[in-house]
């Protein structure tokens, strides 16, 4: 939690499917937590009248190393200009591994609910890059990872079997649907910190919260309903 919230109290509750074992995913902890952290942030936002940025600004004085990715994230994003109708964009932002990364994603809902991805935008501080390359590399393939379990990473279980097989039936994002990926990687001389994960947290919760600006369609789960998103159920 990188906010600074006067009177914070957490708590969880486990819940796994009986009888189907889960494991570790690309990202392990900050992916649900990450998503939680900053869906709601942006109901926050939205119940005070607030820009989502904006109100992640007034909370981050302790963090300056992700404040200053937020900065660069909304200059970068050209974060405030006017979208189409039922466009919008969305922030995430997120202290893990060692890193701090801010990522905004635009995207554009029609009325039958299918999403397009229009363009995503990073900003990270990772420490001293060894090699930015990699860095850039390793977030922009991160970042579709995680937007592709958010747009169709379901796996259904029937009859005590999975259903999926393989890739004709567990979609993954391909290459026409891929939007421009930026990535500006911020100098510092701080230690090195972890890359691989970060982006897969990150494309999720930024991904909804475009959604809901665009739609006003607050969701709760991944991967994203079409019908709710199209009218034909309640959220």
């Amino acid at each position: 939690m990188p906010y600074d919230i006067a009177h914070l109290h957490v708590e969880y509750v486990r819940a796994e499917p009986p009888a189907v074992p889960t494991g570790f995913w690309r990202g392990v902890g900050p992916n649900n937590n990450v998503f939680a952290i900053e869906c709601f942030m942006d109901e926050l936002a939205r119940k005070a009248g607030k820009d989502p940025i904006a109100f992640r600004r007034a909370m981050l004085g302790k963090s300056p190393r992700l404040l200053a990715a937020l900065d660069l994230v909304a200059e970068k994003s050209s974060w405030g200009q006017s979208l189409p109708a039922r466009t919008g964009r969305g922030v995430s932002v997120q202290p893990a591994f060692g890193s701090f990364i801010a990522t905004v994603v635009e995207a554009e809902v029609d009325a039958q609910g299918e999403v397009r991805l229009r363009r995503v935008t990073s900003a990270v501080d990772t420490g001293i890059a060894v090699n930015p390359d990699t860095i850039v590399a390793q977030l922009q393939g991160g970042l579709i990872f995680g937007l592709t379990a958010a747009l169709y990473g379901e796996v259904t279980v029937k009859n005590g079997r999975v259903q999926q097989s393989n890739f004709n039936d567990y979609r993954m994002l391909r290459i026409d649907q891929v939007p421009p990926i930026e990535v500006y990687v911020i100098k510092s001389g701080e230690a090195p910190g972890g890359i691989g994960e970060t982006g897969a947290t990150a494309g999720p919760p930024a991904l909804r919260n475009a959604i809901y600006a665009a739609t006003g369609i607050a969701l709760r789960r991944l991967p994203i309903d079409r019908d709710v998103l199209a009218g034909r159920k309640s959220a």
